[in-house]
């Protein structure tokens, strides 16, 4: 898999991760998006280094 698919992919996951956990925390905490970009970059990274090693095997 290309560098460039690896890096679309992880952003999908880094926007999807973002949204959902800050929809879900919207009602319980007035600033959702102070937890909600941390899990997001988590997801990226997380999903950036695991698909990287996939494609070094």
């Amino acid at each position: 898999m290309q560098i460039g698919k690896i890096v679309i992919i992880s952003i999908v996951a880094f926007i999807l991760v973002t949204v959902l956990v800050t929809q879900i925390l919207q009602d319980k905490i007035f600033f959702s998006l102070f937890v909600g970009i941390p899990s997001g970059i988590v997801a990226f990274v997380i999903s950036f280094v695991y698909l990287y090693m996939q494609k070094s095997e």
